[in-house]
């Protein structure tokens, strides 16, 4: 099964042209040159076949032999032959083919007698021969005798393998540059998709907003549909914080206005009645706070290339935590690699360490602690304090999202609930750990990995 790659897909069908290209001219060629050759020796064969006819007649047998040049005329089984038959019997041939005879062509109805063909000769050979008949004077009249010469076919095989092995050690080095040069193409070919896949992952670690490098004609509308996609997603995630703000914004004084009017019924001593629209208005609170909170977050992970500076954006919202109520008495602590970025919008990070130190605040006695430590290519956060753990933990379950899982009759479960929303549009999520003291842990991808500084211990200093 072919890997699922563009360039080996086109490397194997380039390879495969090449190869069969080359092995298809070059049995082109050999063909062409035992086509050549033949008809050399065929020219050889009318050479030889007058040099019999005229030689014929002569002297008889013995003058013939003498008077014809070719030297292997007198080897047995020499390589050239020729013989005089008359009435269909031999009464001549040539001290080569010893004890063998040349087949008449006569028998042969489809055959040429004025062009060569092929026959099987002595000792297990294959000839090539040309047979003509002649008329020529006797004592008893006129006589018709057929002259044939041939040539062993052995020979041209020989040359044919000989240039066939010389074709392959030409073609063998052409095939090889081929190959290259055909996967130097497919490299620069493919060179501008691997720039596409660079600047898109560019955007994602956030480096870069748009798809800004020069592309060619070809892919240059691919990285145009990209960065107006981007461009859509921005502006659909901006549109829907937009409409999560005006919400909660509008929200606010309707849920003011019933709340006032509850504390009303609470003083005319209709207790049961304000305590059922508390309850009912908490819970529309609940429900408001945590879909304006899906909303502020949906589609903020897909690719937009947005990143966060993580010391930056602790340090202020430590500070901002230190003017909120019981935040002075706190200490507040953070470990945190210098220049560390992970990939992750900077709304959504501020909303989740926003409401994990806020939940730290509200239930830590003395210190909270905010630790960050790489993992190999993510980031894992905690945030601890010394207040009491989870409900249930102990007995190793989970909290409800949204349930109360501490000992405040008032804390909701609301914040919890956001982060896990927030984590798993990214998707991760918390880890609750200790009964005592309460640790909250997450991971997440940092944004460029490989280029990280070395960790620095960060502690802010807060009032005892």
């Amino acid at each position: 099964m072919i890997c699922n790659s563009i360039r080996l897909r086109l490397l194997v069908v380039a390879v495969t042209s090449i190869l069969v290209t080359i092995a298809v001219a070059g049995a082109s060629l050999v063909v062409f040159f035992e086509r050549q050759v033949l008809r050399y020796v065929e020219q050889d064969l009318n050479i030889h076949w007058t040099e019999l006819a005229t030689a014929f007649g002569t002297e008889g047998e013995a003058g013939i032999g003498q008077k014809l040049t070719d030297p292997r005329y007198h080897q047995p089984y020499g390589g050239a032959y020729w013989q005089v038959s008359e009435g269909g019997r031999p009464i001549m041939r040539s001290r080569s083919l010893w004890d063998k005879e040349l087949p008449l062509a006569g028998s042969r109805e489809e055959t040429d007698r004025d062009k060569a063909f092929e026959i099987d000769g002595p000792d297990g050979s294959e000839l090539y021969v040309i047979e003509r008949e002649v008329t020529v004077d006797g004592d008893q009249g006129p006589r018709r005798v057929s002259l044939s010469v041939a040539l062993d076919h052995g020979q041209v095989v020989e040359l044919r393998q000989a240039f066939g092995w010389d074709v392959t050690r030409v073609l063998i080095p052409i095939a090889a540059v081929l190959v290259l040069f055909a996967w130097l193409q497919l490299s620069l070919g493919l060179r501008p998709l691997r720039a596409v896949g660079q600047e898109l992952s560019a955007v994602q670690t956030g480096q870069i907003r748009r798809m800004m490098q020069r592309f060619p004609v070809e892919v240059e509308p691919l990285a145009e549909s990209i960065n107006r996609l981007l461009d859509r997603q921005e502006d659909l995630v901006r549109k829907a914080r937009d409409r999560a703000g005006a919400l909660a914004h509008g929200l606010k004084t309707p849920l003011t206005i019933l709340r006032g009017e509850v504390r009303r019924l609470e003083q005319a001593g209709l207790q049961d009645v304000a305590g059922c629209m508390q309850e009912q208005l908490q819970l529309i609170y609940t429900h408001v706070e945590r879909e304006v909170a899906r909303a502020r977050t949906s589609g903020a992970s897909v690719g937009c290339g947005a990143y966060t500076q993580v010391d930056e954006t602790i340090a202020r919202l430590l500070r901002l935590m230190q003017h909120m109520p019981r935040g002075e008495r706190l200490m507040w602590e953070a470990d945190i690699p210098a220049d560390l970025a992970v990939d992750m919008d900077p709304h959504d990070f501020g909303e989740v360490m926003g409401n994990l130190l806020d939940n730290a605040r509200k239930w830590a006695k003395t210190q909270v602690t905010v630790q960050i430590e790489r993992l190999g290519d993510k980031a894992r956060i905690s945030v601890e304090d010394d207040g009491p753990g989870f409900a249930g933990h102990a007995r190793g379950e989970r909290p409800e999202r949204g349930v109360p899982a501490r000992s405040d009759p008032d804390s909701s479960g609301l914040g919890l609930g956001i982060v896990e929303d927030i984590l798993a549009e990214y998707g991760t999520g918390v880890d609750i750990e200790g009964n005592g003291r309460c640790r909250i842990v997450f991971d997440i991808p940092l944004s460029r990995p490989g280029q990280l500084p070395m960790p620095s211990k960060s502690a802010v200093p807060m009032r005892s």
